[in-house]
């Protein structure tokens, strides 16, 4: 009788098919814990992230003096859809005329501070509505142009009194929807 003192083909094959298997559920195993960390990531930072822009934009609407948009009182109202963006007279500084408006630019949410003036009076400052003695609209200055929040691909106000105001994010695979109501202080 001889005696061999190796591995047979048949042997090899199978543990090379057995080590291969388990090199494919340990990498999906692991393929399927890095997905699931980056979503939970990209839930967390959306989350904190409505957050963040909930916080800032109830702040200014509840303390607004007057709303400049035009607001539905409904959100599927057929003959005025809710606005994207808003623009309020802000109540913080009560001796200056200034308004603070939230509008998106491509998924960027930002806030600027306007003042409205006219050119023969530029130190002068005005409401949004004003008209001169031509009927020509007032002058917008800018005075500052911020980013408020990202990945937002949706954002409604409405109602008159209760404002609502809607607002959805979007980063990856993941969608975070967030609705608040409050009513104005000052309105």
């Amino acid at each position: 009788m001889k005696n061999s003192s190796g591995f047979t083909l048949f042997e090899v094959l199978i543990g090379i098919t057995i080590g291969s298997l388990l090199l494919g559920l340990v990498l999906s195993i692991y393929s399927l814990t890095v997905r699931s960390l980056s979503n939970s990531q990209n839930r967390a930072e959306l989350a904190n992230n409505s957050r963040i822009i909930i916080d800032r934009l109830t702040r200014d609407l509840r303390q607004a003096r007057q709303i400049a948009t035009s607001l539905p009182t409904i959100s599927n109202d057929p003959d005025l859809a809710p606005p994207n963006g808003i623009e309020v007279q802000d109540g913080h500084d009560i001796n200056a005329i200034r308004y603070v408006r939230y509008y998106l630019s491509g998924t960027n949410l930002k806030r600027q501070i306007r003042e409205y003036y006219f050119a023969a009076e530029p130190a002068t400052l005005v409401t949004f509505d004003a008209v001169d003695d031509f009927s020509n609209p007032a002058s917008v200055r800018i005075i500052e142009d911020e980013l408020v929040g990202q990945y937002v691909i949706g954002l409604a106000f409405y109602g008159i009194n209760l404002i609502t105001v809607e607002l959805q994010l979007n980063k990856g695979q993941i969608i975070h929807t967030t609705a608040t109501q409050f009513y104005g202080r000052n309105l």
